[in-house]
This record gives structure tokens, C-alpha cells and sequence, in this order.
């Protein structure tokens, strides 16, 4: 028998007979050659011709402009699809909207309307006045757009608006596309035919589902939840309304006692104080009481939270998480994958001098059903938020990072995952990377991401992914000079003396490792390969379904600060620099109650010179650091790791961090120096080691070589020395 949320999600795989509409063309998918499973075949519609497309060109787009291609397994199906993402939304009925609301909305449109027609005419007053002034001699200055909105706004008739109020009406004019009836209706309030929990209520469902979720089915804690009002607690519960401070532990604890049936309601009730703390409830409708109980078991700060502290640590996940079965219980790819990071046993070199060693950190992710690698990536960094959303962002969508180290083999898996099983590291825990999971979705078009957690220290859980970091850290300790055999000293320093690759080596050897493991039949797979095994799925539910690789979606990848910024005379302040651009000043700066609006931000790490700016889940404009552009109006690429070290630097040379910018030069000067210094060096050294001269001529040579002038000074060699420890 089929698993039952694989039908929910094989709806959404491309087969051969669906079609497909790209670049303004109708295509019938049509059986594909499995020799080749990166290539889509398709006919055309109308010419009947039929021709490959390679994933890369349908899902890797440069442009926002540019959609990525459109599914549907039916012709008409995709007629509805095709209207359904081009076309203007239908308007919206107007039954049931109050007439009052209606006439608002009404009042909204025809302003906006107005101050359109209203600029060119407030323009040219403007301008006549700055000539009228200008004839007799006093101070003038060029008319901005904001200035002339807010004349337009006071041209209106029969009453002026302020330019704030012209901004909260556009703004909601903008989210609701124009739509009269979908303006009025947002005048509603929030809690429109939305059902309400008192505090009484919410505080026993937040009592009752820890105590019985995991063993229990939400039908049966539920009937539970009635059973215990109306025999146990005589229909009484804790009101933290009533409470004057702090909610009382012990009457918490007695009440849980009471549910237990190890304590009488009776001998609540005699105690005065705590009878006059208590409420009548009754449990909510049991739809509510569903969605509650699937948005606290979802909660990772509260339902996991709770269940773990009154269990012990790891009892959320030994109840809902068993991962032991997860490889057995996958009907379908991409419906378990696991994600995990090692730390790999070989020392790299550094290009520029061959000395300096390093260690790279690999994340990878795996597919349970087919134990495809979905994604990989070599990092320097230790496991942090780029790690995982790097692997993510190389997971997706079809990869070549393997074809340029000539490896012709395939790497065909892709897709996004339904669920990713991660351990309980803090990156994982962020903010940017569960934003991630919800937004790749794009609102309900594709699959979006389930995370959960597993214990920690608990290998067993993830032993999917630690069998294959085992084999690797094998294939590493017998092929690679500079492996690191044990943690004994002894090994340490032949590893460090051996060491000789360099970071690409190390990433091409990584690469053919997965393209050898992808094509290495497995006997849990009754003797396929993963490859095989994908292959194989594709053939019996299709495609994933994935957005186009365009640069909004790029930019979901991105690291989202933890906190947000205003918009201000200056531009965006973050990372101690303001950020503008052109495109700021039609961004607006307040919202309906003519607050300040906060944008979260979204950087990447690596060069802090550009910022994106987003409200909520809108993009909003990228900004870029006025301190780091450069004479030619190109900006200079600089890390957060530099950007701090020089604060750091300016601040325990100068007692300020605010110089931090000249530290950031210098440094990087120096460094130009020194390197044509040791360059020159070694140029001369070889050119005279070439010519035959006796032990006096040496020692004279060797004398030349140490006098050979650097410009050196002890303040600029120290930061050097300081700025790249």
C-alpha cells in the first residue's frame, strides 16, 4: 500500500505527458532517454517538434523578469496556471463588505488618482516659485520628488492630505493590487471570524498536550481534555488574568496533580486563595483545538521546550523522530533527507606561499530513500548558517560544480526536501535558515521545508549520514598526502610536514568520492546504485517540481540579520556603515499608523559591501556601504571577519573604533608590499644562484639581499603581523 503523504507530494512530479509552458511556448513532456538523466525531452504543441532541454537552462535564470517554466499534467490545467501567474487578479466580490468600507476604499483610489494628476501641475508651481525667487535674489534650490508629492497633496480637493497619509494609502493600494473590494476588507479587524481562546483556556491545552502528546492521537487527548473538565477540575482551570504577579507554580502543579487523579479538586477548592484564582472554561471546538495542537508541536522554543524538560532531554524526538526507520519507512526521494557537517582529516596548503595549513569543514545532505548526495560544500568556516544553506542552495537545483574538474559522470539528483533532519547545532536553529524553509516555497507554488531536530551525541540517530563520513575519512587516511591518521602528536606533525594539496584539490577529490559513491550499487538498495535508485523513482513519479534559479531567489540564501534597521536621512546604518542607493528614496519609510517601518536585513558574509533590504517576506532593494566605494564607483569587498578585525585593531591602537576604515587599508597596502617585496627577493636569489661565485661573493650577495630597502616601519609591520594572526 502506498504511504499516504506520498500521494500529496508525487502530485507534483513532472511525468512524461504533462506539459509545460516556457519562453511563451507549449511543450508535452515525452519519455526521456535514461542514459541521459539531466536532459528533459519535450514536443512542442504546435510544430510537434520535439527537443532536449538541460535542467540547468530551464531552472538558472539571471533575471527576476524571467519565470522558470510552468507544470500541470493536464493542457487545461496549465491554461488555468499560466492565467493564474500573468494575468491581473480578478477582482474581488464586494458581498457582505459594509458600505462604509467600501466608500473608504473608494475615497483611498480616487486620491491616489488625483496626486498623479495632480504632479505635473505641482511641479510647475514649484518651479515658477523657485524662478520667482531666484529674479529676486533670495535662496533657492531644485524641487525633489517628496517636495513635489507634497504640494500635489495639498493641491487636493476638497481637503489636503499629508504626505505620510499619501504613502499609508499607496502602500495599501500596492498590497491589494488595486482591488477596491480587497482594500475595504483590509479595514476589518485582525481578528475577523477568527475564534478566540481566553487565557483560562489556552493555559490548560498548554498544561494538557505536554503531558500526553507523543503517545496520544490529538483525537484522543482531546476527548481527554473534556473528560478531565467535566470529572476532575469541575470544569475549573487556572486564569492567568486573575493572577497579580507570576503564575503560582504550586497551583500549576496541583492542578497537573488533579488531571492525574492524585489529588482531589475538592482540596483546591477549600483553599480560598487559590478557589479565587480559578475559572470556568470549556474545551474550545475541536478543529481549533487541532490546529493549536499542530502549531505547538511545530513550535521549537515551546513544544519541544516542554515535552524535553518534563521527560529529560531528547524525549521529543525518541517520541516523533524515530531515525533508526526513517531509511526504511521513505517511499519516495526527497522524502527524508539528512544534513551533517565533518570536519575533514587532511591538512590544506594555502596557494600563495605553499605553508600555511588549514582544515575544511564539509556539509553534505542525503536522501534517505535512494542515499542520493544531494548536495555538497567545502567550507573554511565551522558549521554555521552559510553551511547549511550553502548545501541547501547547491541541493536544490541541478549542479555542474563536478564537470569543471572533468569528471563527466552524472550527478542527476535535485530537488527540494520535504523533510531535512538536522542535529541540534545553534546555526540550525536560526531564524534566517527556518525562513528559508518557509519562503523557498514561494506562497504555496513549490514544496517548502520541514525542519527537525535529533538529539545530540546520539550517532545512532544520524548513522545514514556518519556511515558516510566513516568510508570518507578511510578514503581520505589512504589516498591523500597530508591525512591526519589519529590525534597523536606524532601523526599531527607528519600530517603538517606531508601536507602539499591545495583547497581545490581537496574539492575535486571530494567530488569524484560522491560521483563514485552515486555509481557504487549498495546492497540496502537490493544492489542499485543511488543513481540507479533516482533514476529509477523519476521514472515512477516524475520531476521535482523547483523555482527558477533567479536573483530573488538567490537572495533567500543569504543571511537575515537578527535585528532590523529604519530607514534614515543617511540611508540604512548597519555594520557601523550606511548603505543607499538610487531606488531608496521610493521605499517606503512609514506605515499606516505612521511608525517608523523596521526592514530586516540579509548580507552575505563574505563581502559586507552590498545589503538587501526586506519587509517581512517582500523584497526591497539592495543597498551598498558608501564607506567601501571606491574612486572608480566600484565597491571594495570586504568580509565581516575584516571588518571586525580592524574595528578591533583601530580600537587598541587608537582607544576609538571609528577609524576603523584607514586600518582596513592600511593592512591591505601592506600586504600589496610585502608580497612584491618577497617576489623581488626571490626573483634576484634565483637569478645570482645561477652563476658560480666563491664563499666571499656569497656572503657579499647574501649582504645585498638583506639590505635590499622595504620601506619598512615597526607600526605597519605590527598591524600586518596583528591583522592576519
Amino acid at each position: 500500500m502506498a504511504h499516504k503523504n506520498e500521494h500529496l507530494y508525487v502530485e507534483k512530479r513532472l511525468k512524461p505527458g504533462w506539459y509545460m509552458y516556457w519562453r511563451h511556448q507549449t511543450y508535452c513532456i515525452v519519455p526521456s532517454n535514461r542514459s541521459d538523466p539531466l536532459t528533459l525531452y519535450a514536443q512542442n504543441t504546435i510544430t510537434f517538434e520535439v527537443r532536449p532541454f538541460s535542467f540547468t537552462e530551464l531552472w538558472s535564470s539571471e533575471s527576476d523578469d524571467e519565470d522558470g517554466p510552468i507544470f500541470a499534467p493536464t493542457e487545461e490545467q496549465l491554461r488555468r496556471e499560466i492565467d493564474t501567474r500573468h494575468r491581473i487578479p480578478d477582482i474581488a466580490p464586494t458581498t457582505g463588505i459594509p458600505a462604509k468600507l467600501l466608500a473608504k476604499a473608494d475615497d483611498i483610489l480616487s486620491v491616489d488618482e488625483q496626486v498623479k494628476k495632480l504632479v505635473p501641475v505641482a511641479r510647475e508651481k514649484l518651479e515658477k516659485e523657485r524662478k520667482q525667487k531666484e529674479r529676486n535674489g533670495e535662496p533657492t534650490r531644485k524641487a525633489t520628488n517628496t517636495d513635489v508629492l507634497r504640494a500635489a497633496c495639498a493641491l487636493l480637493q476638497p481637503k489636503p492630505i499629508g504626505l505620510s497619509t499619501l504613502y499609508k494609502y499607496q502602500h495599501r493600494i500596492n498590497t491589494h493590487h488595486d482591488d477596491r473590494s480587497a482594500i475595504a476588507a483590509s479595514y476589518r479587524r485582525s481578528t475577523y471570524r477568527q475564534m478566540k481562546l481566553d487565557k483560562a483556556t489556552r493555559h490548560f491545552l498548554d498544561t494538557l498536550i505536554p503531558l500526553y502528546c507523543g503517545r496520544k492521537r490529538p483525537g484522543y487527548i482531546y476527548n481527554l481534555g473534556e473528560s478531565a473538565l467535566e470529572h476532575r477540575t469541575q470544569s475549573l482551570w487556572l486564569d492567568p488574568a486573575k493572577c497579580e504577579g507570576p503564575i503560582p507554580e504550586d497551583l500549576v502543579s496541583e492542578l497537573k496533580q488533579v488531571l492525574d487523579r492524585k489529588l482531589p479538586m475538592q482540596a483546591l477548592l477549600e483553599n480560598a486563595k487559590k478557589k479565587a484564582l480559578l475559572t470556568k472554561i470549556k474545551m474550545p471546538a475541536r478543529g481549533l483545538f487541532y490546529n493549536y495542537h499542530h502549531w505547538f508541536l511545530a513550535q521549537p522554543d515551546q513544544g519541544r521546550k516542554a515535552l524535553n524538560d518534563r521527560y529529560g532531554e531528547g524525549t521529543w524526538e525518541s517520541y516523533f523522530a524515530i531515525f533508526d526507520s526513517f531509511a526504511h519507512r521513505a517511499t519516495f526521494p526527497l522524502q527524508y533527507v539528512f544534513g551533517d557537517h565533518y570536519l575533514l582529516d587532511v591538512f590544506s596548503v594555502d596557494k600563495a606561499t605553499r605553508s600555511k595549513l588549514d582544515r575544511l569543514w564539509l556539509t553534505v545532505l542525503i536522501d534517505a530513500y535512494t542515499r542520493c548526495i544531494l548536495g555538497a560544500v567545502l567550507l573554511y568556516e565551522e558549521p554555521c548558517i552559510e553551511s547549511i544553506q550553502s548545501v541547501l542552495l547547491h541541493a536544490i537545483w541541478p549542479k555542474s560544480s563536478h564537470t569543471q574538474y572533468g569528471i563527466d559522470k552524472d550527478w542527476a539528483c535535485f530537488g527540494i526536501p520535504q523533510q531535512l533532519f538536522l542535529d541540534n547545532a545553534l546555526a540550525h536553529h536560526s531564524h534566517s535558515l527556518e525562513n528559508l524553509a518557509r519562503l523557498i516555497g514561494c506562497r504555496g507554488k513549490y514544496q517548502t521545508i520541514d525542519l527537525i531536530f535529533r538529539p545530540p551525541y546520539l550517532a545512532r540517530y544520524g548513522a545514514l549520514i556518519e556511515s558516510l563520513f566513516g568510508n570518507l575519512s578511510g578514503c581520505i587516511k589512504r589516498d591523500l598526502s597530508g591525512a591526519i591518521q589519529s590525534s597523536a602528536p606524532k601523526d599531527l606533525r607528519r600530517a603538517a610536514k606531508e601536507a602539499c594539496l591545495l583547497d581545490e584539490d581537496i574539492d575535486r577529490y571530494i567530488q569524484q568520492f560522491i560521483l563514485r559513491y552515486q555509481h557504487t550499487p549498495q546492497k540496502a538498495l537490493g544492489g542499485m546504485s543511488p543513481h540507479d535508485k533516482w533514476v529509477e523513482s523519476v521514472e515512477r513519479i516524475g520531476l521535482p517540481d523547483i523555482p527558477a534559479l533567479t536573483p530573488s531567489v538567490r537572495r533567500l540564501f543569504l543571511r537575515q540579520a537578527p535585528d532590523t534597521r529604519k530607514i534614515t536621512d543617511k540611508g540604512v546604518c548597519y555594520f557601523g556603515m550606511h548603505y543607499t542607493s538610487d531606488r531608496l528614496g521610493t521605499v517606503s519609510q512609514v506605515d499606516k499608523d505612521n511608525q517608523k517601518i523596521e526592514y530586516s536585513i540579509r548580507y552575505d558574509p563574505a563581502d559586507i559591501s552590498t545589503i538587501s533590504i526586506w519587509d517581512e517576506d517582500v523584497f526591497k532593494g539592495d543597498l551598498e556601504a558608501k564607506e567601501l566605494r571606491l574612486p572608480d564607483g566600484s565597491l571594495k569587498q570586504t568580509s565581516e571577519w575584516e571588518l571586525k578585525m580592524a574595528k578591533a585593531l583601530a580600537s587598541k591602537h587608537d582607544g576609538s573604533r571609528e577609524d576603523w576604515l584607514s586600518y582596513l587599508n592600511d593592512a591591505e597596502e601592506l600586504e600589496k608590499k610585502r608580497k612584491a617585496e618577497r617576489d623581488r627577493i626571490r626573483r634576484r636569489r634565483k637569478r645570482l644562484a645561477q652563476e658560480v661565485w666563491d664563499e666571499n661573493e656569497r656572503a657579499q650577495i647574501d649582504e645585498k639581499v638583506d639590505d635590499i630597502s622595504s620601506d619598512d616601519d615597526e607600526y605597519l609591520t605590527k598591524l600586518l603581523a596583528a591583522f592576519q594572526s
